[in-house]
């Protein structure tokens, strides 16, 4: 015999499962436990038997006798290879993470972004604001996407599926000769060069949530510096037995006299300064969690791991150490390991002044980032 408790809340879920899926509902789900979801009025899901299976839409989760999350969600409605996508989580309470994927077309994972919390005044203390900032990788061709955002709360969540779609972008295309030097250089099986990749891998997926340094615009070391390449190139390197591979070229290329001084793009702290077979002297530094600026080919290093710079401050020097062929600075932004361009950022603040309480100011770290 069935308990009386069951077939009740049987009888709830096969109602609610009975209500069109275009409108606003309340479900029992029973798996992976017993609780409550609370859809937006344009949400799309498959639902049975107490199990969700979110298609599109909000769903806020809860267990039963608990109030669902009901965050203010700001997220980009289109996007482009190379952007960087800046998503605004308001809470009335405090939450515990915030985290979003695109993901494609197949619905594998092409990039994340986690979410850090933003200091606020005292009078706006009581809503809790959260960013995350996710990179469109420069290889993501024209079409559909899906922008997944996972937002939590001790034993409540948050999940929205929301259409990325994703515009054609079109790439300069260059020819690179290799001389004899530089093909062994960038064939070279050195054991190091591997661990050297794995390292700075490393470096550019781990964010700090202190890191709360830049809020303003990325300022370009070299802005009148004659280019040699842009973000995004596709590159051909033909080598001297006349083989050839294919490559993208992931920042700027700014030529430069040896010698000329490298300015910080923004406020940070260096989380790797040191040499590099293939990069020569490298400087990263952390602006963001997960939120780096990249400086190769420097013929001197002049700050540690650790340092905290100010954006126009000295960092090194132009050279043309590594896999280079003449003096210029490679400068380049990752977003949690993914590359994105760099002139969007220079064009505006990396984060707007905030709709309700206007509490960033360009340029300066909120307390808390020294």
């Amino acid at each position: 015999m069935i308990p009386r408790r069951s077939t009740i809340w049987l009888m709830f879920a096969l109602i609610l499962a009975s209500a069109p899926n275009a409108l606003p509902a309340t479900l029992l789900i029973t798996s992976p436990q017993i609780g409550l979801c609370v859809t937006s009025q344009d949400a799309v899901y498959q639902y049975s038997w107490g199990v969700l299976r979110p298609q599109s839409g909000l769903f806020s989760y809860a267990p039963l006798g608990k109030a669902p999350l009901t965050p203010q969600i700001t997220a980009p409605q289109a996007a482009a290879p190379g952007d960087l996508l800046r998503i605004e989580v308001l809470q009335p309470e405090a939450l515990e993470s915030v985290e979003a994927q695109i993901l494609g077309p197949k619905q594998q994972v092409l990039s994340r972004g986690i979410g850090f919390r933003v200091p606020r005044p005292t009078e706006s203390a009581q809503k809790d604001l959260w960013v995350v900032l996710v990179g469109v990788p420069d290889q993501a061709e024209h079409g559909s996407y899906t922008l997944l955002l996972t937002i939590k709360a001790g034993d409540r969540s948050v999940v929205q599926l929301s259409p990325l779609p994703v515009r054609d972008r079109t790439f300069r295309f260059e020819r690179i000769v290799m001389t004899t030097g530089l093909e062994e250089l960038r064939n070279s099986n050195d054991p190091r060069k591997i661990a050297e990749a794995r390292e700075l891998i490393r470096v550019l997926t781990t964010p700090h949530p202190d890191a709360l340094f830049e809020f303003g615009t990325i300022r370009n070391p070299f802005p009148d510096a004659r280019r040699t390449s842009g973000y995004g190139d596709r590159r051909k390197y033909i080598f001297p037995d006349n083989t050839f591979e294919y490559s993208v070229h992931e920042g700027l290329d700014l030529a430069a006299p040896e010698g000329t001084p490298v300015s910080a793009c923004g406020r940070g702290r260096v989380v790797f300064a040191g040499q590099r077979i293939i990069t020569g002297n490298t400087v990263v530094m952390e602006h963001l969690p997960g939120l780096f600026s990249l400086y190769f080919h420097l013929s001197e290093i002049d700050v540690k791991t650790g340092d905290i710079v100010g954006q126009g401050d000295a960092i090194g020097k132009v050279g043309m150490t590594g896999f280079a062929t003449g003096p210029h600075l490679h400068w380049e932004i990752e977003a949690l390991g993914v590359p994105v361009d760099p002139d969007a950022l220079a064009a505006e603040p990396i984060l707007d002044k905030t709709a309700e309480s206007g509490e960033i100011e360009s340029g300066k770290a909120p307390k808390g980032g020294e």
